[in-house]
């Protein structure tokens, strides 16, 4: 930090005159500065690939020994063999579907996106096993085998890479990433790359247009440009330093969100960034209605993006209630033991009912009662005015992370979340779903106008993105946001990953 500090005041440092602004530094000529790259010296996307490369030679591995040994009735020798030939077309497969170099592109690489090409990928290569196999050895790979192969092998590829990556981000720092703009978009990357350490990125300042009022290092421009956790932001000059900064800071990746810069300025940033190896990434203009259901396409060589519509018939809606109604019910009748030692404990320790029913907002707008395991005393709604100063949420909602008014066992019902199963009932009744959108109370729901109430097109979830992505950790509009985009490009396969990434959430404890 103390070396960051020092760039950055002699970035801002005017006794030689500038290029451009009054802050700007009498940089060498543009030929010099993107020569030999000095700028993050680290081994880690090489190291990425080749971890990646054994994680699928060891899932695969670890698939066929499942698959053997769960059939025994085939997987002789020479089928084994047959099997193990075929790991070369696994690895030139996934090679060729990109999921070795996706990493590179990308600030979140989630294992779960690969999915349906790892499936793909399994899937070529057992058809290749069979089609190959009995012209070049004679044998043929039994189908059992070949069936069973591919489902272990879809789990295990899916796990061992996922513990890749996770072994990268402790083994290597922070990508070092520069945000190009200043403004609100700029701020909100900011904090939202801070927020998610899984994203293994950090952001070590802003570069915009010259200003007039010098960047006098990182406490005096962060409470304007963004803070994130607690951290300023600093602004480390304008876009006539850019490579040198980019040199000073050793920046891996350049995001450009919504600069003030012309046109030309930013073609010239971007390739300043491709001369220096640099990574990049572009926000693009109205992301707020994109989402991730998305085309690249082009117009006579101009890139565009087509939008995917709402396309949501019947039958996915049956679908969807009936895996809410089939899951959830299960999950109410397993876990039936622990909700009824809950209850008791509640019971025992704090005077009052052991269920809390609140009306939310459901689906088309209809009101439903809630339920949830009572956390706090029984008062706890007229002491709310009395700790209104305590509130730490942003709009509408009112979160205090250590509420007083929270009974002893609430506290660790909240930070586990159990506190939330009685919902299951709401899910089996249909007043709520296993995914959807967050429930709000009437007062929070007045907030939501606009093309934001498409929201409640769906029924409230037990979990959505905004449970994922930080609960209350994110502010209540890029939460009604976050919403939203889920409604207009809701999947089932969405619902699946989300139910997924509950899990590591819950497991780790960060209830609200």
């Amino acid at each position: 930090m103390e070396g960051g500090t020092r760039a950055a005041r002699v970035l801002a440092d005017d006794d030689s005159g500038g290029r451009s602004g009054p802050y700007a530094l009498p940089l060498p000529p543009y030929e010099a500065l993107v020569g030999p790259a000095e700028s993050a010296p680290t081994g880690r996307d090489r190291a990425r690939r080749r971890l990646l490369v054994l994680a699928d030679v060891l899932a695969l591995l670890g698939a066929l020994a499942c698959a053997t040994v769960t059939s025994p009735g085939e997987g002789g020798l020479d089928e084994l063999l047959v099997v193990l030939g075929c790991l070369p077309v696994w690895l030139v497969t996934i090679r060729g579907l990109g999921l070795y170099d996706r990493d590179v592109h990308l600030i979140h690489s989630s294992t779960l996106d690969e999915v349906p090409r790892i499936a793909l990928a399994l899937f070529i290569t057992g058809a290749a096993s069979f089609i190959l196999a009995p012209p070049v050895t004679g044998v043929s790979p039994g189908r059992g085998l070949t069936l069973l192969l591919m489902g272990f092998g879809v789990f295990l590829v899916v796990s061992f890479r996922s513990l890749a990556r996770v072994a990268i981000r402790h083994r290597y720092p922070p990508q070092r990433c520069l945000i190009v703009g200043s403004g609100a978009v700029a701020r909100l990357l900011a904090r939202k790359i801070s927020a998610h350490r899984e994203y293994g990125a950090t952001v070590v300042g802003l570069v915009d247009v010259a200003d007039a009022e010098p960047p006098n290092g990182m406490a005096a421009y962060g409470r304007r440009a963004g803070e994130s956790d607690g951290h300023a932001v600093p602004r480390l000059g304008d876009h006539t330093q850019f490579a040198e900064i980019c040199r000073l800071y050793k920046v891996e990746r350049v995001v450009i969100a919504f600069s003030s810069l012309g046109h030309e300025e930013l073609l010239e940033v971007v390739a300043m960034s491709k001369a220096l190896d640099l990574k990049i990434t572009v926000v693009p203009r109205l992301f707020e209605a994109m989402g991730l259901c998305v085309e690249a396409d082009q117009i006579e060589g101009m890139t565009v993006l087509g939008l995917h519509g709402v396309s949501r018939t019947r039958s996915m809606f049956v679908l969807k209630r009936a895996l809410d109604v089939v899951l959830g019910g299960f999950i109410l009748l397993a876990l039936s033991p622990l909700l009824a030692v809950v209850a008791l404990a509640i019971k025992l320790t704090a005077p009052g009912s052991v269920l809390f029913a609140q009306q939310r907002v459901g689906r088309d707008d209809k009101p439903f009662r809630m339920l949830k395991f009572r956390t706090m005393v029984h008062d706890a709604d007229r002491l709310k005015a009395q700790l209104a100063h305590l509130n730490e949420a942003e709009g509408p909602m009112f979160k205090i992370a250590d509420d007083p008014r929270l009974t002893s066992i609430g506290r660790v019902l909240r930070r586990t979340s159990i506190d939330e199963l009685p919902q299951l009932w709401n899910v089996v009744r249909g007043e709520m779903s296993l995914v959807g959108p967050r429930p709000l109370v009437p007062s929070e729901d007045h907030h939501v106008i606009g093309r934001h109430r498409d929201r409640l097109r769906l029924a409230p979830g037990l979990t959505g993105p905004w449970q994922v992505l930080g609960r209350t950790a994110i502010p209540f509009q890029e939460m009604v946001k976050l919403d939203y985009l889920y409604v207009a490009e809701w999947s089932m396969w969405n619902d699946v990953k989300l139910m997924l990434r509950t899990v590591p959430v819950i497991l780790q404890a960060r209830g609200h």
